[in-house]
Parts: structure tokens; sequence; C-alpha cells
């Protein structure tokens, strides 16, 4: 199973920990958060919003990436991203993080290795891989 969404940066290390996985490994599959799209309600009509219907969310406006921009293809975006929202440098918009990806950039022992991976790819690529086989 997945975390909650709503784990904080100590909720992150006891989920993970009991999974045997290390504060870089944790950090490190969280990357996969750089992959996939949402559908944004973002100017969807004001009556689709009072009455969600099948109809509005198959008509919706955009299906926008959580992150990056290359939404299928895994990368270190979303650790470069994750550092550019903690600097306060993001557009609105321009990315949708969940709390557990802002947990992780605020807390400084796990942003060390959000930083890590925003620097080296292949360093990310690596501990991703590591972690993904336990």
């Amino acid at each position: 199973t997945l975390p909650s969404a709503a784990l904080d940066s100590d909720g992150l290390r006891l989920y993970f920990g009991a999974l045997g996985l290390t504060e870089e490994e944790l950090v490190a599959l969280s990357g996969a958060h750089d992959l996939g799209r949402h559908v944004t309600l973002l100017d969807m009509p004001k009556s689709c919003l009072k009455n969600l219907t099948r109809e509005c969310l198959e008509n919706a406006p955009v299906m926008m990436p959580f992150v990056s921009e290359e939404p299928d293809k895994l990368s270190n975006t979303y650790f470069r991203k994750l550092l550019k929202w903690y600097d306060r440098k993001v557009e609105l918009g321009e990315v949708a993080f969940i709390p557990t990806d802002v947990a992780m950039v605020v807390d400084a022992g796990l942003r060390k290795h959000v930083q890590k991976f925003a620097k080296d790819e292949k360093s990310f690529f690596a501990s991703f891989a590591s972690a993904y086989q336990k």
C-alpha cells in the first residue's frame, strides 16, 4: 500500500523505515512523483464545479503534469522543482505537490537528499533503482 499523502516527515520516516528503507531511499522513491498527470479544475465552468458530473470530468479543460513538463519520462525535475518551491520561485500552477512532497523539502534531514538528487540525476537513478528493488 502507499503511504497517506498527509504524512509529515516523521510519518514518512516511520512508514518507510518499517519497510526497511533509509531516508535517502524514501526520498528517491518519492521522485516517482515526477511522472503522471492530473485533471485541473482551473478554468472548469462554475456549473460543473457545483455539480461535478461524469461529463464534466470527461470534458475537463486540461490534463496537467504534476511536476514535470515531460510527465512520461523519469528525471530529477521533481527535486529541482521542490527546491524551487522551497525558495518561493514557482509560478502559480507550475507544480501540484502533495503534503508529503512539501514535508521532504521543509525537513532539513530529508532536504539534503532532495538537494543531492536535484544536482545529480545519476545518483537519483541509482538510489531509486536500489530502493525500488527492495
